[in-house]
């Protein structure tokens, strides 16, 4: 049984009825920030991980190709290699990253990590089981990520941390939930999808390469992405516990909005947790290493000012406006945003 409430934060809750299935405490715990593309997950992502017992991993769907293969820079500023935390990671989860066959992982991931294949990665989640070939390439996610929580982590390192994992795929997200071996929440970040249309319009530089552009796309393509990527989370939400997010109402009350997230994935806040966010005002403190993402990971120990991100009204042409609103219409209105 799935129940939905709205929470004073704007988030919608969809969880999974799990009152007598058997939970063990022992498994790795991860929240996947989950959604489209350029809806404020980097920023979200970095807030949670600001919150105690929490520890961000980033995008770890590209970790073989950008960090193992390409060996480019961690959120911590270091390169994939020399980051002490992925070297401790890759020792304790393979003995080392020259000991896996990531060519292999590579060509899995782009076979079976797809979002075409989601009626597949849907009937492994509602069963419980994998096929053979998923079970192989999801295993070393099942080994990179126990390691990764393992790794001591400062003062709440008496309890096993929750991973912030944002590979933002459904697809990802539905193979990380199916089977016993993960304890997989998904946040599903949703952004008026009029400013995500700007957004992937927009020249923005990947620091971690020398001068390379994160892609750009036509807003009749996001628009067309949003629907689907947001109606797969939709389904995904009907048997993997999941917490909806509107990137703007998180940017309207940070401070309710992280109170439910922690609520969610079952991290106890104390008096003063939350004291690093001051109105608009936030003062980030702990590091991120995160293995890929947007170049927003890069900011640590940093002031941030949280402002509602709304150029797309004037910088979005209105033909454009008009074809996204169209296009998106039904999942507009289902998720509170305006017609106009």
């Amino acid at each position: 049984m799935t129940t939905a409430n709205q929470s004073a934060g704007g988030a919608t809750l969809a969880t999974k009825d799990t009152t007598n299935d058997d939970v063990s405490p022992k498994r790795t715990k991860v929240l996947f920030i989950g959604g489209m593309g350029r809806s404020g997950s980097t920023l979200i992502e970095k807030l949670i991980n600001e919150l105690p017992a929490t520890r961000s991993v980033g995008e770890t769907l590209h970790l073989w190709e950008r960090g193992v293969v390409a060996q480019e820079r961690c959120g911590c500023g270091q390169t994939f290699g020399e980051c002490p935390f992925w070297s401790a990671v890759g020792e304790q989860a393979f003995g080392g990253w020259d000991n896996i066959a990531v060519d292999d992982v590579i060509d899995m991931r782009y076979k079976l990590d797809r979002s075409r294949r989601f009626g597949s990665i849907l009937k492994a989640v509602r069963s419980g089981v994998l096929d053979s070939e998923q079970e192989k390439y999801v295993s070393y996610y099942h080994r990179l990520l126990d390691a990764a929580a393992s790794i001591p982590h400062g003062p709440s390192s008496n309890q096993p941390p929750v991973l912030l994992e944002s590979s933002k795929h459904v697809s990802t997200a539905g193979l990380l939930a199916a089977g016993p071996h993960l304890d997989v929440r998904v946040l599903h970040v949703v952004r008026d999808p009029r400013g995500v249309a700007h957004s992937w319009t927009k020249k923005v530089e990947r620091p971690e390469t020398a001068g390379k552009l994160m892609p750009r796309y036509r807003p009749s393509r996001t628009a067309l992405r949003w629907v689907t990527d947001n109606s797969a989370f939709d389904i995904l939400g009907r048997t993997v516990p999941t917490l909806r997010l509107r990137y703007e109402s998180f940017l309207e009350n940070p401070v309710q909005s992280l109170t439910d997230i922690a609520d969610f994935v079952g991290v106890e806040l104390d008096a003063g947790d939350l004291d690093f966010i001051d109105g608009p005002n936030v003062q980030l403190s702990k590091t991120m290493h995160s293995a890929s993402g947007n170049p927003m990971r890069f900011t640590s120990g940093d002031s941030l000012t949280l402002r509602q991100d709304e150029a797309w009204r004037s910088k979005l042409s209105a033909p454009n406006k008009a074809l996204v609103t169209t296009m998106t219409l039904p999942s507009l209105l289902r998720y509170g945003y305006p017609i106009k």
